[in-house]
Order: structure tokens, then sequence, then C-alpha cells
């Protein structure tokens, strides 16, 4: 297991019920400067990575419930503000190494255990298709930086983040960031190659341990392929087979104006333009297990502090 990511994880620990944060309109209001810096020094001029952790422990000291849908929603919507007010701090095009004119910060609601359907995060250069949140080592296409709250998990077991340190991956072994790359079909995103998933799974990753059954977490990478991180997740599955599960995720990513930037960042990586399919693969196919099957492996976790979660 590899050192750097372990502490990368550990020290990127931000626990939220820490930082003041007032209930007005039925919204969390506002979000700490001191928050917004620290998320700025770990994610933007550090390891790369944060996991805010806690939420469950903010509500409550609001007399909200993180179990209740709608706190749950009030949680969601302050995180995404977390991330959108780090966003904001950030002159992002000293973190991309292409020109990719990018102006705002897009957010969708997936379900993180059952297929979406007619999705996509940005109809004006992207076609609406299907979609599937669990993957292998991957990364989002041509975004700097990432956010995604995680929880509350109802009857799933699994489903943890996993960070994969490809930076000190590639500096090891002498490889170009690019070479690390291919297209993966039925999605946007382009995956780490199968010839390196299975040693960066193994000396060069770390699973976000924390009971989302009980908290919301919201975990900020560094996800541009040069000098970032790569991310997957442990495979989701239901507690109770005989009951339904819900894996709710909400993504932040940075967007551009039209499809051209997204072109160039692909160029950049070596890469061909994706012909993205609009169906995912069934499951027990070769494509649904290379891409879409999670990760199994036992891996090194890192937990949060105590909270309720």
């Amino acid at each position: 297991m590899s050192t750097p990511i372990k502490d990368a994880v550990k020290q990127g620990l931000v626990d939220i019920s820490g930082y003041p944060a007032e209930l007005a309109d039925g919204r969390l209001v506002p979000v700490s400067s001191d928050l917004t810096a620290r998320l700025i020094d770990l994610v933007a001029s550090g390891s790369g990575l944060a996991v805010c952790h806690g939420t469950d422990v903010l509500l409550a000291r609001h007399g909200m419930d993180i179990h209740r849908e709608s706190d749950a929603a009030v949680a969601r919507d302050y995180l995404e503000s977390v991330f959108r007010a780090f966003a904001a701090q950030i002159d992002v095009a000293k973190h991309s190494p292409v020109v990719m004119g990018y102006d705002r910060v897009a957010s969708m609601d997936v379900d993180g255990y059952n297929k979406n359907t007619r999705f996509t995060p940005n109809a004006d250069h992207t076609e609406s298709r299907e979609f599937l949140t669990t993957k292998c080592v991957h990364f989002d296409a041509a975004t700097p930086f990432i956010g995604n709250v995680y929880g509350p998990y109802t009857n799933i077991t699994g489903g943890l983040p996993i960070v994969c340190d490809t930076r000190e991956f590639c500096a090891r072994n002498g490889i170009d960031p690019a070479d690390l790359l291919e297209l993966m079909p039925h999605s946007y995103n382009v995956a780490v190659k199968q010839e390196y998933s299975d040693r960066i799974l193994a000396d060069y990753s770390v699973a976000v341990n924390v009971n989302l059954l009980d908290d919301m977490i919201l975990v900020v990478l560094n996800n541009e392929v040069a000098g970032g991180l790569a991310h997957a997740g442990t495979t989701p599955e239901l507690a109770d087979p005989a009951k339904p599960g819900k894996r709710p995720l909400r993504h932040m990513e940075f967007q551009f104006p039209d499809s051209e930037f997204l072109s160039r960042w692909y160029r950049h990586y070596r890469l061909g333009i994706p012909v993205v399919k609009v169906s995912v693969p069934e499951v027990e196919t070769a494509e649904h297990e290379r891409y879409h099957s999670g990760v199994r492996a036992v891996l090194a976790t890192q937990a949060p502090s105590t909270s309720t979660g």
C-alpha cells in the first residue's frame, strides 16, 4: 500500500460540523470562508483530495435528521454550495493543461445503484444516454476538479469511494499520464487501462471508509489526468436482496461552452473523440465486467473521525 495516498486521505478529512452554518429559509448558510480556504489548501494547493464528513452531526445540531428525505436534501444542497464556494475561488485555467474556457459548474443527481436513463449533464454538446455510476478506475473527462456527494444509503453495502494515486504511479514507473488512458464505452469518462489498474488498486489506492447509511460526505478531487487522482468505487450490493436499495449521488463538475473544448481535451491526451453508445452494457457481459462491475478487491481503508456516521 502506497503511503502517500493513505496520508492524503487522512490529511484530507474535513469535519464540516466544526464550521458555522445556520438554518435560514430552509437552507444551511453561509459557507464559512475558513472551510473554503481549507478545501483550496487541500485540493488545489495540496495533495488533491478533501473528504467532508460529519453532515449528520451538522444536521442534528439544527434539529434535523439525515434519514428524513427533506432534511437530507437540505444537507445535499449545502454540500453543493461548499463545492461551488471552492470552485468560485479557483483560477481553473491554471489547473488545466489545455485551454478549455470553463465557464460554469454543473451539478446532477443520479442513481448510484440502478441504471439511469436519458441522462446528460451537458445537453448542449452531449447526447442523452443511459448511465451507470459504478465504474472501474477512471477520470471524469474535461474537468480539473469534481465534487461527489455520497449518501445516505438505504439497504446498500459497499459503494465506498476509492481514490487512486495515479500521479505517484506514473512518477515511479516513468509513465506519461496520457499513456494511462483508454476510452470507456457508454461514457464520456476515460478509463485507466486494464494493464495498469490492478497494480494501481493494489499499491496506490485507498477506500474512504465511512458509514454512508448514517452520514453524507462530499469528496472533492483534483481530477485532471496530468497531476491529479483517479477514482473508482467498491461494488454496491443490496444488504437484503428482497428489499429495494437507494444509493443517492450528486455530482459537480466544471463545464465549457461547446463541444470543441471537449474535443480539444481528448486530443491533448491523444485520444479519439468517443462515439458513446446510448445504452449501457448488459450485466455479465465483458464490457460490463470491465467498466461497470465495481471494485471487489480488498483495499486498505481510511475512516473519518467519529460521528454518528
